[in-house]
Protein backbone atom coordinates (compact mmCIF):
# COMPACT_ATOMS: atom_id res chain seq x y z
CA UNK A 1 0.00 0.00 0.00
CA UNK A 2 1.25 3.59 -0.59
CA UNK A 3 2.60 5.10 1.86
CA UNK A 4 1.60 8.27 2.74
CA UNK A 5 3.92 11.56 3.82
CA UNK A 6 3.85 12.08 7.35
CA UNK A 7 1.84 14.78 8.68
CA UNK A 8 3.31 17.79 10.26
CA UNK A 9 1.51 18.86 13.62
CA UNK A 10 0.15 22.05 11.76
CA UNK A 11 -1.58 20.63 9.34
CA UNK A 12 -2.80 18.25 11.25
CA UNK A 13 -4.40 20.46 13.89
CA UNK A 14 -6.09 22.66 10.66
CA UNK A 15 -7.84 19.81 10.33
CA UNK A 16 -9.24 19.09 13.76
CA UNK A 17 -10.44 22.62 13.12
CA UNK A 18 -12.10 22.30 9.77
CA UNK A 19 -13.69 19.06 11.17
CA UNK A 20 -14.73 20.50 14.60
CA UNK A 21 -16.16 23.82 12.48
CA UNK A 22 -18.63 21.10 10.96
CA UNK A 23 -19.91 20.06 13.73
CA UNK A 24 -17.81 17.07 14.99
CA UNK A 25 -17.37 18.08 18.64
CA UNK A 26 -16.20 14.86 20.07
CA UNK A 27 -13.01 14.92 17.35
CA UNK A 28 -9.70 14.74 19.23
CA UNK A 29 -7.70 17.47 19.57
CA UNK A 30 -4.18 17.07 18.62
CA UNK A 31 -1.28 18.03 20.90
CA UNK A 32 1.63 19.26 18.80
CA UNK A 33 4.30 17.62 20.87
CA UNK A 34 2.58 14.65 21.23
CA UNK A 35 2.30 14.72 17.14
CA UNK A 36 5.97 15.00 16.92
CA UNK A 37 6.55 11.86 19.28
CA UNK A 38 4.34 9.75 17.08
CA UNK A 39 6.41 10.76 13.91
CA UNK A 40 9.51 10.02 15.49
CA UNK A 41 12.47 7.96 13.89
CA UNK A 42 11.29 4.56 15.44
CA UNK A 43 15.04 4.19 16.93
CA UNK A 44 14.00 7.22 19.21
CA UNK A 45 10.67 5.67 19.86
CA UNK A 46 9.47 4.98 23.20
CA UNK A 47 5.98 3.17 22.83
CA UNK A 48 5.15 2.39 26.66
CA UNK A 49 6.12 6.45 27.70
CA UNK A 50 4.11 7.48 24.17
CA UNK A 51 0.56 5.65 25.33
CA UNK A 52 0.75 5.56 28.86
CA UNK A 53 -1.69 7.77 30.40
CA UNK A 54 -3.47 8.77 27.07
CA UNK A 55 -6.83 7.13 25.82
CA UNK A 56 -7.28 5.16 22.11
CA UNK A 57 -10.56 5.96 20.81
CA UNK A 58 -12.07 2.85 18.73
CA UNK A 59 -15.25 4.28 16.31
CA UNK A 60 -17.58 2.04 15.43
CA UNK A 61 -20.15 3.00 12.88
CA UNK A 62 -23.02 1.18 14.23
CA UNK A 63 -25.47 1.42 16.73
CA UNK A 64 -24.91 -0.05 20.32
CA UNK A 65 -25.30 -3.33 20.58
CA UNK A 66 -24.57 -4.77 17.38
CA UNK A 67 -22.47 -7.19 16.61
CA UNK A 68 -19.66 -5.05 15.34
CA UNK A 69 -20.26 -2.76 18.41
CA UNK A 70 -20.00 -5.65 21.18
CA UNK A 71 -17.24 -7.10 19.58
CA UNK A 72 -15.03 -3.30 19.71
CA UNK A 73 -16.21 -3.06 23.38
CA UNK A 74 -14.61 -6.65 24.21
CA UNK A 75 -11.33 -5.45 22.53
CA UNK A 76 -12.05 -1.99 24.30
CA UNK A 77 -11.83 -3.68 27.59
CA UNK A 78 -8.51 -5.74 27.46
CA UNK A 79 -6.68 -4.16 24.49
CA UNK A 80 -4.97 -1.77 26.07
CA UNK A 81 -3.07 -3.98 28.51
CA UNK A 82 -1.29 -5.74 25.76
CA UNK A 83 -0.14 -1.88 24.61
CA UNK A 84 2.99 -0.97 26.43
CA UNK A 85 2.08 1.81 28.60
CA UNK A 86 -1.44 0.60 29.16
CA UNK A 87 -3.76 2.76 27.63
CA UNK A 88 -7.01 3.44 27.92
CA UNK A 89 -9.56 2.62 25.35
CA UNK A 90 -12.99 3.66 24.52
CA UNK A 91 -15.82 2.70 22.10
CA UNK A 92 -17.48 5.69 20.29
CA UNK A 93 -20.97 5.06 18.34
CA UNK A 94 -20.56 7.30 15.21
CA UNK A 95 -23.83 6.41 12.64
CA UNK A 96 -23.82 6.33 9.62
CA UNK A 97 -21.00 4.32 9.01
CA UNK A 98 -20.24 6.72 6.45
CA UNK A 99 -19.23 9.48 8.70
CA UNK A 100 -17.13 6.94 11.16
CA UNK A 101 -15.24 6.41 8.01
CA UNK A 102 -14.92 9.93 7.15
CA UNK A 103 -13.55 10.83 10.76
CA UNK A 104 -11.00 7.99 10.89
CA UNK A 105 -9.80 9.36 7.79
CA UNK A 106 -9.80 12.73 9.05
CA UNK A 107 -7.99 11.67 12.64
CA UNK A 108 -4.39 12.54 13.37
CA UNK A 109 -1.90 9.46 12.54
CA UNK A 110 -0.91 9.37 16.15
CA UNK A 111 -2.26 5.85 16.80
CA UNK A 112 -4.69 7.11 19.15
CA UNK A 113 -7.62 7.06 17.18
CA UNK A 114 -8.95 3.05 15.17
CA UNK A 115 -12.29 2.17 13.46
CA UNK A 116 -13.47 -1.14 13.71
CA UNK A 117 -15.31 -1.58 10.21
CA UNK A 118 -17.94 -4.31 9.51
CA UNK A 119 -15.91 -4.42 6.19
CA UNK A 120 -13.49 -2.80 3.74
CA UNK A 121 -15.74 -0.09 2.79
CA UNK A 122 -14.54 0.30 -0.62
CA UNK A 123 -17.56 0.40 -2.77
CA UNK A 124 -18.91 3.43 -0.10
CA UNK A 125 -15.66 5.70 -1.52
CA UNK A 126 -17.08 5.16 -5.08
CA UNK A 127 -20.68 5.36 -4.42
CA UNK A 128 -21.61 8.13 -1.77
CA UNK A 129 -21.57 11.26 -2.12
CA UNK A 130 -20.50 11.30 1.52
CA UNK A 131 -17.29 9.85 1.23
CA UNK A 132 -14.31 12.03 2.15
CA UNK A 133 -11.86 8.78 2.00
CA UNK A 134 -9.75 6.28 0.17
CA UNK A 135 -10.17 3.11 2.16
CA UNK A 136 -6.41 2.47 0.33
CA UNK A 137 -4.89 5.42 2.20
CA UNK A 138 -5.93 4.06 5.61
CA UNK A 139 -3.22 1.77 7.69
CA UNK A 140 -4.69 -1.44 8.92
CA UNK A 141 -4.04 -3.19 11.90
CA UNK A 142 -5.51 -6.71 11.17
CA UNK A 143 -8.72 -8.64 11.13
CA UNK A 144 -10.10 -11.60 13.54
CA UNK A 145 -13.02 -13.36 11.04
CA UNK A 146 -13.39 -13.71 7.56
CA UNK A 147 -16.80 -12.93 5.71
CA UNK A 148 -19.65 -14.39 6.02
CA UNK A 149 -22.36 -12.49 4.03
CA UNK A 150 -25.66 -13.99 4.43
CA UNK A 151 -29.28 -13.16 3.65
CA UNK A 152 -31.73 -13.59 6.27
CA UNK A 153 -35.33 -13.56 5.63
CA UNK A 154 -38.21 -13.97 7.78
CA UNK A 155 -40.64 -16.66 8.96
CA UNK A 156 -43.46 -15.79 7.48
CA UNK A 157 -42.14 -14.79 4.12
CA UNK A 158 -43.46 -17.16 1.59
CA UNK A 159 -40.33 -18.58 -0.02
CA UNK A 160 -37.81 -20.72 1.48
CA UNK A 161 -34.51 -19.62 -0.31
CA UNK A 162 -34.22 -17.26 -2.96
CA UNK A 163 -34.07 -20.28 -5.25
CA UNK A 164 -37.56 -20.52 -4.62
CA UNK A 165 -38.13 -16.72 -5.15
CA UNK A 166 -36.55 -16.55 -8.78
CA UNK A 167 -39.42 -15.20 -10.48
CA UNK A 168 -41.58 -14.94 -7.64
CA UNK A 169 -44.44 -12.25 -6.98
CA UNK A 170 -44.30 -11.70 -3.52
CA UNK A 171 -42.02 -8.73 -2.70
CA UNK A 172 -39.21 -8.49 0.06
CA UNK A 173 -38.84 -5.45 1.78
CA UNK A 174 -35.16 -5.20 3.11
CA UNK A 175 -33.68 -2.49 5.22
CA UNK A 176 -31.47 -0.14 3.55
CA UNK A 177 -29.42 3.34 4.50
CA UNK A 178 -29.49 4.25 0.92
CA UNK A 179 -29.51 2.92 -2.61
CA UNK A 180 -25.55 4.16 -3.48
CA UNK A 181 -24.95 0.92 0.35
CA UNK A 182 -22.82 -2.16 -1.67
CA UNK A 183 -25.66 -4.29 0.06
CA UNK A 184 -27.84 -2.58 -1.69
CA UNK A 185 -26.45 -2.64 -4.56
CA UNK A 186 -26.03 -6.70 -4.67
CA UNK A 187 -29.48 -6.43 -4.07
CA UNK A 188 -30.97 -4.63 -6.44
CA UNK A 189 -29.11 -6.82 -9.50
CA UNK A 190 -30.01 -9.58 -8.19
CA UNK A 191 -33.60 -8.46 -7.91
CA UNK A 192 -32.97 -7.67 -11.65
CA UNK A 193 -31.50 -10.22 -12.89
CA UNK A 194 -33.60 -13.49 -11.16
CA UNK A 195 -36.50 -11.22 -11.71
CA UNK A 196 -37.01 -11.52 -7.24
CA UNK A 197 -39.18 -8.74 -6.37
CA UNK A 198 -38.05 -6.27 -3.61
CA UNK A 199 -38.41 -2.89 -1.87
CA UNK A 200 -36.03 -1.09 0.31
CA UNK A 201 -37.13 0.20 3.69
CA UNK A 202 -34.80 3.42 4.22
CA UNK A 203 -33.57 4.48 7.24
CA UNK A 204 -32.27 1.51 8.83
CA UNK A 205 -28.31 0.82 9.16
CA UNK A 206 -26.41 -1.97 10.92
CA UNK A 207 -27.22 -5.29 12.55
CA UNK A 208 -28.99 -3.74 15.83
CA UNK A 209 -31.73 -1.53 13.71
CA UNK A 210 -32.50 -4.30 11.60
CA UNK A 211 -33.28 -6.93 13.84
CA UNK A 212 -35.78 -4.94 15.73
CA UNK A 213 -36.99 -4.29 12.32
CA UNK A 214 -37.64 -7.71 11.71
CA UNK A 215 -39.17 -8.25 15.30
CA UNK A 216 -41.91 -5.57 13.95
CA UNK A 217 -42.39 -7.20 11.06
CA UNK A 218 -41.36 -3.87 9.30
CA UNK A 219 -39.17 -5.81 6.92
CA UNK A 220 -38.80 -9.50 5.39
CA UNK A 221 -35.11 -9.54 5.24
CA UNK A 222 -31.58 -8.75 6.16
CA UNK A 223 -28.91 -8.96 4.44
CA UNK A 224 -25.99 -7.54 6.97
CA UNK A 225 -23.53 -4.62 5.01
CA UNK A 226 -19.75 -5.86 4.28
CA UNK A 227 -18.83 -8.97 5.03
CA UNK A 228 -21.30 -9.57 7.84
CA UNK A 229 -20.04 -11.94 10.55
CA UNK A 230 -24.24 -12.43 12.14
CA UNK A 231 -24.70 -16.28 10.68
CA UNK A 232 -22.30 -16.26 13.96
CA UNK A 233 -23.45 -13.75 16.25
CA UNK A 234 -26.85 -13.87 15.59
CA UNK A 235 -27.62 -16.45 18.54
CA UNK A 236 -26.04 -14.21 20.47
CA UNK A 237 -27.70 -11.40 20.18
CA UNK A 238 -31.13 -13.33 19.87
CA UNK A 239 -30.57 -16.40 21.17
CA UNK A 240 -32.96 -19.45 19.60
CA UNK A 241 -34.26 -16.86 16.53
CA UNK A 242 -32.27 -19.55 14.02
CA UNK A 243 -33.41 -22.52 16.16
CA UNK A 244 -37.09 -21.79 16.64
CA UNK A 245 -37.63 -20.11 13.28
CA UNK A 246 -37.91 -16.71 13.66
CA UNK A 247 -35.22 -16.30 10.66
CA UNK A 248 -33.97 -18.69 8.26
CA UNK A 249 -30.91 -18.15 6.18
CA UNK A 250 -32.50 -17.10 2.79
CA UNK A 251 -28.96 -17.27 0.53
CA UNK A 252 -25.07 -17.15 1.25
CA UNK A 253 -24.49 -13.43 -1.23
CA UNK A 254 -20.72 -13.98 -0.33
CA UNK A 255 -17.50 -15.70 -2.68
CA UNK A 256 -18.58 -19.71 -3.40
CA UNK A 257 -15.31 -20.51 -2.39
CA UNK A 258 -16.04 -19.37 1.42
CA UNK A 259 -18.31 -22.80 3.23
CA UNK A 260 -19.87 -21.36 6.15
CA UNK A 261 -19.26 -23.76 9.33
CA UNK A 262 -21.87 -24.36 12.07
CA UNK A 263 -23.04 -21.82 13.90
CA UNK A 264 -23.55 -22.46 18.01
CA UNK A 265 -27.46 -23.08 17.15
CA UNK A 266 -27.62 -24.91 14.01
CA UNK A 267 -25.39 -26.00 11.24
CA UNK A 268 -25.87 -23.68 7.52
CA UNK A 269 -29.05 -25.37 6.34
CA UNK A 270 -28.01 -27.55 2.95
CA UNK A 271 -30.27 -26.45 0.62
CA UNK A 272 -28.99 -22.52 1.04
CA UNK A 273 -27.83 -21.66 -2.58
CA UNK A 274 -24.82 -19.19 -3.55
CA UNK A 275 -26.41 -16.20 -4.79
CA UNK A 276 -23.66 -16.55 -7.58
CA UNK A 277 -24.80 -19.81 -8.67
CA UNK A 278 -28.14 -18.41 -9.55
CA UNK A 279 -26.72 -16.00 -12.12
CA UNK A 280 -26.25 -17.57 -15.25
CA UNK A 281 -24.77 -14.93 -17.67
CA UNK A 282 -21.15 -15.15 -17.51
CA UNK A 283 -20.73 -11.06 -17.80
CA UNK A 284 -23.33 -10.23 -14.85
CA UNK A 285 -21.85 -13.37 -12.78
CA UNK A 286 -18.28 -11.86 -12.88
CA UNK A 287 -19.56 -8.57 -11.98
CA UNK A 288 -21.20 -9.49 -9.14
CA UNK A 289 -18.05 -11.52 -8.05
CA UNK A 290 -16.10 -8.31 -8.42
CA UNK A 291 -18.76 -6.49 -6.26
CA UNK A 292 -18.96 -8.85 -3.91
CA UNK A 293 -14.98 -9.07 -3.52
CA UNK A 294 -15.15 -5.66 -2.75
CA UNK A 295 -18.08 -5.40 -0.36
CA UNK A 296 -17.89 -8.90 1.26
CA UNK A 297 -14.02 -10.04 1.73
CA UNK A 298 -13.48 -8.93 5.02
CA UNK A 299 -15.63 -9.57 7.69
CA UNK A 300 -14.29 -7.03 10.75
CA UNK A 301 -11.32 -5.11 9.97
CA UNK A 302 -9.16 -2.59 12.83
CA UNK A 303 -8.08 0.40 10.57
CA UNK A 304 -6.11 3.85 11.70
CA UNK A 305 -5.76 7.07 9.69
CA UNK A 306 -3.48 7.56 6.89
CA UNK A 307 0.33 8.69 7.41
CA UNK A 308 0.55 6.93 10.56
CA UNK A 309 4.53 5.54 11.17
CA UNK A 310 5.31 1.84 10.82
CA UNK A 311 6.49 2.02 14.19
CA UNK A 312 3.07 3.04 15.55
CA UNK A 313 1.77 0.26 13.31
CA UNK A 314 3.78 -2.45 14.75
CA UNK A 315 3.51 -1.60 18.17
CA UNK A 316 -0.70 -1.66 17.29
CA UNK A 317 -0.63 -4.83 15.20
CA UNK A 318 2.05 -7.23 17.96
CA UNK A 319 -0.87 -6.00 20.46
CA UNK A 320 -3.97 -7.05 18.92
CA UNK A 321 -1.87 -10.73 17.75
CA UNK A 322 -1.00 -10.56 21.68
CA UNK A 323 -4.43 -10.21 22.74
CA UNK A 324 -6.40 -12.31 20.17
CA UNK A 325 -3.93 -15.03 21.47
CA UNK A 326 -4.95 -14.73 24.92
CA UNK A 327 -6.65 -17.52 25.88
CA UNK A 328 -9.69 -15.85 28.53
CA UNK A 329 -9.88 -12.94 25.82
CA UNK A 330 -9.95 -15.15 22.69
CA UNK A 331 -12.20 -17.80 24.23
CA UNK A 332 -15.04 -14.87 25.02
CA UNK A 333 -14.17 -12.95 21.64
CA UNK A 334 -15.26 -16.30 20.07
CA UNK A 335 -18.14 -16.48 22.23
CA UNK A 336 -19.51 -13.70 21.23
CA UNK A 337 -18.94 -14.09 17.24
CA UNK A 338 -19.80 -17.48 17.37
CA UNK A 339 -16.95 -18.68 15.27
CA UNK A 340 -13.07 -19.24 16.02
CA UNK A 341 -10.86 -16.71 15.32
CA UNK A 342 -9.51 -15.90 12.12
CA UNK A 343 -6.29 -13.57 11.81
CA UNK A 344 -4.82 -11.68 8.71
CA UNK A 345 -2.29 -9.49 9.68
CA UNK A 346 -2.47 -5.82 8.61
CA UNK A 347 0.32 -5.59 5.90
CA UNK A 348 -1.17 -8.18 3.94
CA UNK A 349 -4.75 -6.59 3.85
CA UNK A 350 -3.15 -3.74 2.85
CA UNK A 351 -1.88 -5.19 -0.32
CA UNK A 352 -4.96 -6.48 -0.99
CA UNK A 353 -7.07 -3.85 -0.78
CA UNK A 354 -4.90 -2.28 -3.27
CA UNK A 355 -6.37 -4.74 -5.90
CA UNK A 356 -9.21 -4.83 -4.62
CA UNK A 357 -9.60 -1.34 -5.43
CA UNK A 358 -7.98 -1.51 -8.41
CA UNK A 359 -11.25 -3.60 -9.69
CA UNK A 360 -13.81 -1.61 -9.17
CA UNK A 361 -12.77 1.15 -10.35
CA UNK A 362 -11.84 -0.72 -13.68
CA UNK A 363 -15.81 -1.43 -13.44
CA UNK A 364 -17.40 1.69 -11.63
CA UNK A 365 -19.70 2.40 -14.47
CA UNK A 366 -21.38 -0.80 -14.48
CA UNK A 367 -21.67 -0.02 -10.45
CA UNK A 368 -23.24 2.91 -11.11
CA UNK A 369 -26.46 1.26 -13.05
CA UNK A 370 -27.09 -0.77 -9.85
CA UNK A 371 -26.86 1.99 -7.62
CA UNK A 372 -30.14 3.25 -10.18
CA UNK A 373 -31.41 -0.22 -10.21
CA UNK A 374 -31.35 0.45 -6.38
CA UNK A 375 -33.19 3.52 -6.09
CA UNK A 376 -36.01 2.12 -8.65
CA UNK A 377 -36.34 -0.40 -5.37
CA UNK A 378 -36.74 2.83 -2.90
Amino acid sequence: MKKLQSVIAIGVASMVVSVASAGATDRPTVNPVEEQIAQAAPKDFDAAKYFAGKTIRVIVGFAAGGGTDIQARHFAAHWGDHIPGKPRMTVTNITPDITAANRLHASPPDGLTLEMTAGSNVVSQFTNAQAKFKIEENRIVGTHTASSSTLFAAKNFPYKTLTDAVNGKTVMRIGSRGPDTAYAMRIAALSKWLNFPVKFIPGLSGTSDNLIALERGDIDGYLPGGGGTVWYSLPTIRPDWLKDGTVRVFALTGPTEIKLVPNKEIPMPADTPYALDLIKDPEKKKQFEIMTKADTQYGKVWMAPPGTPDHIMDVLRKSYEDVIADKAFRSKLEELMGEPVNHTHGAEIEKELDAVVAGYAANVEKFKEWITWAQERF
